[in-house]
């Protein structure tokens, strides 16, 4: 029953159609291979896709792989590159692009607030997500699924105009269910609500009509970039933003999604381990505009931003500064904004840095940073999971864990947990928690959210939590290291990760 289940699935169906048509396409290219006009046009484009591959503004890791693909097999090369390499936007897609993400400038001074010593990451967050830096905001971090949920009920109960709901994962359950009665009961006291899901982070829990069913009981709701059955690259582009607004004033954001392995009620045997924080104050606004925008170009629907930011000044008395951005692929934010964020950090540290992520495929910059910041002195820390959810990608974490290991960094596993945590901080002053995983996903193709802080009550909690984990008697060293056998598939599979 199981296996008819996992077979007959809409993933699964759009999945086959798919590879269907990639086999028909290079079925057919393969045989026209045989007709000199087609060797000499293929070469043709063979020589123009290189040309328009060596000048794009891309990872570098990407360029390589694309270029060393179309040079060594230019037929399959390029066949692949028009499947999976570049994206084509119609013109109407690319003028929605600019009014929904380009148009709302900071409406404050975005480094005033901030120390000068870490004025730098402040600025570059201005000038290239387009935020502000906010004080007086109150921020809460959470070290566990658990309690994220049991605040999140607290708050969405309190909800008096509207919601806003943004997530890569949702799926029915003992956290989403309750939830869903709450959202249901505020809507129909006048409280609006909004929810957007990634269609495909979402595909195995939900069924398709969901959310339909949603809208039925009052909610407004939408599926972000629907998984169809043709073959695109933007299929890659999914929205990995975890975000929740309440009436302008109260956010959450963080690695957490509304599923039950996110509060260990799966019947997992093994621990979730996972983060958040809320954020209360005058910066949430920036989170309800990142919110608003990517449901614009989504839904074409282009809510008022004046009516959901909050108009008064809050000031909670809390020390500390908090600038939440949004991250995405080049072809909205037109740099490697998630990645660049992360190397600000690092390369600015004196102390100690503590990563904690559930992928460690990091590209060559990110690596060296790590390596370099050891060389200064600095003492570098990264904890990824003791347990794998997949086994494929835990390979290559290991395999880069054992590299970084091997030039000082030391590697801690999260002991009987699959540790999704997101963060960074460092000097124990900075840090930045979200959706941000170290890979290539989340630096190339997908849309995430952070909340870049300084000195406030959330890294604090964050750097509790983050040292418990790297206790000392979670510290990795030989037992880091694979067979052959596993290490030759690693190694593989590390060529093709900037490509999905």
């Amino acid at each position: 029953m199981k296996i008819i289940k996992i077979l007959f699935n809409r993933f699964t169906i759009i999945s086959v159609t798919i590879i269907l048509q990639i086999g028909l396409y290079f079925f057919l290219v393969f045989n026209l291979s045989a007709y000199w006009f087609f060797l000499a046009l293929t070469s043709a484009i063979s020589v123009i896709t290189f040309i328009r591959v060596v000048n794009r503004d891309i990872n570098p890791a990407q360029q390589l792989l694309w270029i060393s693909v179309i040079a060594l097999l230019p037929l399959f090369g390029i066949t692949l590159y028009f499947l999976l390499g570049d994206s084509k936007w119609t013109r109407k897609a690319k003028r929605r692009i600019i009014e929904t993400f380009f148009k709302q400038a900071p409406s404050v001074n975005a480094t005033e607030n901030v120390p000068e010593k870490y004025s730098g990451q402040a600025n570059y967050l201005r000038n290239k997500a387009g935020t502000c830096a906010y004080r007086g905001c109150a921020t809460e971090y959470f070290s566990s699924g658990e309690k994220y949920f049991k605040s999140l009920l607290d708050d969405l109960e309190k909800a008096e105009k509207y919601i806003f709901m943004e997530f890569f994962v949702i799926g029915r359950g003992k956290m989403w269910d309750p939830i869903e009665e709450i959202l249901v009961k505020k809507a129909t006291a006048g409280v609006e609500v909004t929810i957007m899901y990634d269609d495909i982070g979402s595909i195995r829990k939900l069924p398709a009509n969901f959310y339909k069913k949603l809208r039925k009981r009052g909610l407004n709701c939408v599926k972000f970039n629907r998984y169809t059955p043709f073959v695109t690259n933007l299929h890659n582009n999914r929205d990995h933003r975890k975000i929740v607004v309440i009436d302008g004033t109260t956010a959450y954001t963080g690695g957490i999604n509304l599923a039950d392995e996110y509060i260990n009620e799966d019947g997992r045997s093994y621990y979730w381990k996972d983060s958040g924080v809320r954020i209360y104050g005058n910066a949430v606004g920036e989170l309800a505009e990142q919110f608003m925008q990517l449901f614009g170009f989504n839904s074409h629907v282009r809510l008022d931003f004046d009516k959901y930011i909050c108009k008064s000044e809050i000031n909670t008395g809390e020390d500390g500064v908090v600038i939440p951005f949004g991250t995405g692929p080049a072809f909205f934010y037109h740099c490697p904004l998630a990645e660049e964020s992360l190397l600000n950090m690092i390369n600015q540290a004196s102390r100690e840095i503590i990563v904690t992520t559930p992928y460690l495929i990091a590209d060559y910059s990110l690596n060296r940073a790590l390596v370099s910041a050891v060389a200064r002195g600095v003492i570098v820390k990264v904890a990824i999971p003791d347990v794998p959810d997949k086994k494929t990608v835990y390979l290559l974490t290991k395999n880069n864990a054992l590299y970084l290991h091997k030039n000082g960094v030391r590697i801690y596993r999260a002991k009987g947990s699959f540790l999704h945590a997101k963060s960074i901080v460092a000097d124990g002053e900075v840090a930045i928690v979200g959706t941000i995983n170290f890979d290539f996903r989340s630096f190339i193709h997908h849309f995430e959210n952070a909340v870049w802080m300084c000195n406030t009550n959330a890294v604090k909690g964050l750097l509790e939590d983050v040292s418990a984990v790297c206790a000392e008697e979670n510290l990795c060293g030989d037992d880091l290291d694979m067979n052959l056998g596993k290490r030759l598939v690693a190694n593989m599979l590390k060529i093709f990760a900037p490509l999905f």
